[in-house]
């Protein structure tokens, strides 16, 4: 359905990235937490609050939290109890513990088996919901396909390629799906609403009311997009676009650590060059396309995905380098990876915010799609020599600095105990003369 394709596509490239990410995860330091693997195992206590992210690559957690937390990694198993809202990005997600508060997640493959207490934002490719999870009020799912098994509090919406419903629904259902199936198990108390070019399938058993069933072509769809979206498709896309980046930041932070450090010189010292890099790239790139073509076949088709991704990469990108111009205003009051999230998301949600703005939106994603562009330019092309000359003369001022530091604190030692002995003898003195 071309209404769906919109919003799929960005839900795809996550799952790609995500993918691509948790097989590179890696740890940051969280002490006694994680091994030389890059895992991190929470067993049995309750966790400081001052510890709410964790990335890795397996994540198992079995602990309470008395704050909002965050995990990001390959495979993420969440047991325990939660007092407050979670946000989870992975590859295989398990939750199986109870969240006292909203769930978003995003990923490839996600189960939920146990209990939230708050509303639940579900972005992934295959997502279950265990027979003995319960969600107590509203479900947001969008994915390639989604199974539910247990029981939602209120409403879901949902949409997705297929939908199966074989548990309890106490709301309505509004679903705009390929297909609908609703089993013998399935209980669903308000209204059924199902925009599909198909009609829904319905077991003998299922408790279910009439089914009002909006046959869905796709001029109709095309017509509803240009009316605009529901708020919960706005706030699920929100959610999406901040994940994407989120996971952006997470590989360049854990994985591609000499980009992040060139870029942290590229950003303060080579912001304009960078900007005609990317400028001259998007001029560049469909002649470059046509020549490939023009030489072979498959190497066209090749660059064709290569240029694409790396425009769908580029926005990202720009939003977690130019968060390192805020990195310095948090680091004083926190360590420098919590400083990092929270730079990325300042910049991420002014980005997100200002995309909704017509015109000025598209106008600072194109932009942002340049800088991107040119960052990966510019490390690519004069990343071998000058960028690793400059942060050699940066290593040797800040040798420097700290020579004349300590120097300069020998001397003031020096003085002190001058002054001391001195000053004792002096005592001395006095001492004698009584």
């Amino acid at each position: 359905m071309f209404k769906n394709l919109k919003k799929t596509i960005p839900l795809f490239v996550l799952i790609l990235v995500l993918s691509m990410s948790a097989v590179f995860a890696q740890a940051a330091d969280y002490g006694d937490y994680n091994d030389d693997s890059g895992n991190i195992t929470i067993q049995g206590e309750t966790v400081s609050n001052r510890d709410f992210v964790f990335a890795g690559s397996n994540i198992n957690v079995n602990a309470n939290f008395d704050t909002t937390t965050i995990f990001m990694g390959n495979i993420v198993t969440l047991d325990g109890e939660y007092n407050g809202d979670v946000f989870v990005f992975g590859n295989t997600i398990t939750i199986n513990g109870k969240i006292n508060g909203s769930l978003y997640t995003a990923g490839n493959v996600i189960t939920v088996n146990g209990e939230v207490r708050d509303d639940v934002f579900v972005a992934c490719s295959d997502f279950a919901l265990g027979n003995t999870a319960w969600l107590n009020r509203d479900v947001w799912f969008s994915g390639a396909s989604g199974t539910f098994e247990g029981s939602v509090g209120r409403n879901l919406r949902s949409e997705s390629g297929n939908l199966i419903l074989n548990g309890k629904i106490g709301g309505f259902v509004d679903a705009s799906v390929d297909q609908l199936t609703i089993n013998d198990s399935a209980e669903i108390q308000g209204t059924i609403d199902n925009k599909s070019e198909n009609e829904a399938i319905v077991a003998a058993g299922a408790s279910v009311p009439e089914i009002n069933w909006e046959k869905v072509t796709d001029e109709e769809s095309q017509a509803t997009t240009d009316q605009g979206t529901s708020v919960g498709s706005v706030i699920l896309g929100i959610i999406t676009k901040l994940a994407f980046i989120l996971v952006i930041w997470l590989l360049i932070t854990f994985v591609a650590k000499e980009f992040s450090e060139n870029t942290s010189m590229i950003v303060k010292k080579h912001l304009w060059p960078s900007l005609g890099i990317g400028a001259g790239y998007m001029f560049l790139s469909p002649i470059i396309l046509l020549i490939s073509f023009i030489i072979y076949v498959p190497f066209g088709l090749a660059m064709m995905f290569l240029i694409i991704a790396s425009f769908i990469l580029a926005m990202p990108i720009a939003a977690v380098v130019f968060s390192k111009l805020l990195i310095r205003f948090f680091e004083d009051q926190m360590k420098p990876l919590l400083a990092s999230f929270v730079s990325i998301l300042i910049i991420a949600a002014a980005v997100i915010v200002v995309g909704y703005i017509p015109f000025l939106g598209g106008l600072t994603g194109f932009v942002l799609t340049l800088f991107g562009s040119g960052f990966l330019g510019y490390n690519i092309l004069f990343a071998s020599r000058q960028l690793k000359e400059e942060k050699s003369m940066i290593f040797e001022i800040d040798d420097e600095a700290s020579l004349v530091t300590t120097i300069e604190e020998t001397n003031n030692i020096e003085e002190i105990e001058a002054d001391d002995q001195v000053e004792s003898a002096s005592e001395s003195e006095e001492d004698e003369n009584n």
